[in-house]
């Protein structure tokens, strides 16, 4: 049987994972809400519905014959499109409503964390503006880690330096509203020392299968400096990660995690990402939760891939085991390296509509992929259309050669007020 797939999103993470949908033997049509100028290449994409628009969605799906929706962005998750589709023979993958509540809430998320001894950073929570300026004056150790309670597309945290700054930082989440109702409940925990890792599982209830690990840069600026971002660039497999630092993960955290979420009768199903910090003694804490892929994180992971994908995304929606011999098959002899291109601004303001030119000249390398995350076309010619405007992704036997590919790849794409990180992967 062939299976048609709807993927929900637009943005680099959406054209990686429709990327390697394509491939799949079992897949029959292919189609992308909103997608992008790069996804359409692949799959059908549409404008319409708004994809928070269950009902307009299932619509789309029965006229489409859908059999399976992959969900790429975290808010139809946090707003329950799996319990909307619960009893339809349409199947979602990933988490339910109760269960996307570990990105949907970073209050639920710390006090699950705390409650099962999962390690993670002290904390603190506070639902009114007053509260937390008064715990700030108590604090004497900085820098101090300020963050939104709800969804903020990757940018509701703030590493605040002194006092001033987090104060500042919690009267625009609070007072002003900078994100919405998102920032009216905050978390304040403490700054964690040590290296980053982005390690995502594929989960079937109590059964759960790693991804390669990889390594994001998500500070605006060269040496990391400068604001959080959703994501400046990324490694795949960070050559610093080892089979201690796994096993330490697992034994800690991915375990303990899913027994916890058993406990609490809030099984999960779908893709899991936990970026995590990693002490000098190899021992990890929990950053944060996503109930979804990462961006960047799934374009430098899914060309590594050797397994089908839709397999293994109709398994799990399907709530059906996967053997219990069934692993991931990895090209083992490849890394991956990914440079975010962006527009000039972000993730603050910045300008659209910026024609885009060289991108024809990676098109058909085999060491060099590019993803589409904000880009229209404009009269015919392909232009900006966001913050993250594209992802050049270089595959190569180390990661030397990987970091080579993805700049090299870089330097052939111009448009007017391109950045991009230029130490991503040393």
């Amino acid at each position: 049987m062939k299976y048609n797939v709807l993927v929900l999103g637009s943005g680099g993470r959406e054209h990686a994972l429709c990327w390697k949908l394509s491939k799949s033997t079992l897949l029959g049509k292919l189609y992308c809400i909103p997608g992008n100028t790069g996804i359409s290449d692949i799959a059908e994409t549409f404008n319409e519905p708004d994809i928070l628009n269950f009902s307009a969605i299932e619509d789309f799906c029965k006229s489409h014959d859908i059999h399976l929706i992959a969900v790429g962005k975290e808010l139809p998750l946090v707003y329950g499109i799996k319990d909307y589709f619960k009893d339809s023979d349409i199947l979602v993958f990933g988490p339910s409503k109760k269960a996307a509540q570990l990105e949907g809430s970073k209050i639920y998320t710390k006090n699950l964390l705390s409650k099962y001894n999962i390690p993670s950073a002290d904390y603190a929570t506070f639902f009114n503006k007053d509260d937390a300026v008064f715990y700030i004056q108590s604090v004497s150790k900085y820098p101090i880690v300020i963050k939104a309670d709800g969804l903020a597309q990757g940018k509701g945290v703030v590493i605040a330096t002194t006092e001033e700054e987090a104060v500042k930082s919690i009267i625009e989440m609070m007072e002003f509203k900078k994100f919405k109702e998102a920032g009216e409940k905050i978390v304040i925990e403490e700054f964690l020392v040590g290296r980053e890792l982005s390690y995502q599982i594929l989960v079937n209830n109590d059964q759960y299968y790693e991804l390669m690990p990889s390594q994001d840069y998500k500070r605006a600026f060269y040496g990391n400096k400068g604001p959080n971002t959703g994501g400046m660039g990324n490694i795949s497999p960070p050559p610093w990660v080892t089979e201690e630092i796994l096993e330490n993960v697992r034994k800690n955290i991915s375990e303990k995690l899913i027994k916890a979420l058993s406990k609490e009768n809030n099984q999960y199903t779908g893709i899991m990402f936990i970026g995590l910090m990693i002490d000098k003694n190899n021992q990890p804490k929990v950053l944060e939760i996503n109930v979804r892929f990462g961006d960047p994180e799934t374009q430098v992971i899914l060309p590594l891939l050797e397994s089908d994908m839709l397999y293994i995304m109709l398994t799990i929606a399907k709530k059906e085991r996967l053997p219990d011999s069934f692993r991931l098959e990895w090209n083992h002899g490849k890394t991956a390296t990914c440079v975010v291109l962006a527009s000039e601004g972000y993730p603050e303001s910045y300008e659209i509509g910026k024609p885009i030119y060289g991108i024809e000249n990676i098109l058909d390398s085999d060491n060099c992929l590019c993803f589409h995350a904000g880009t229209k076309k404009v009269d015919g010619v392909l232009s900006t259309a966001g913050g993250r405007v594209l992802s050049i992704v270089g595959i190569g036997a180390t990661t030397e050669e990987s970091v080579k590919n993805a700049y090299d790849g870089t330097n052939k794409i111009s448009f007017e007020g391109k950045t991009f990180r230029n130490d991503i992967g040393s």
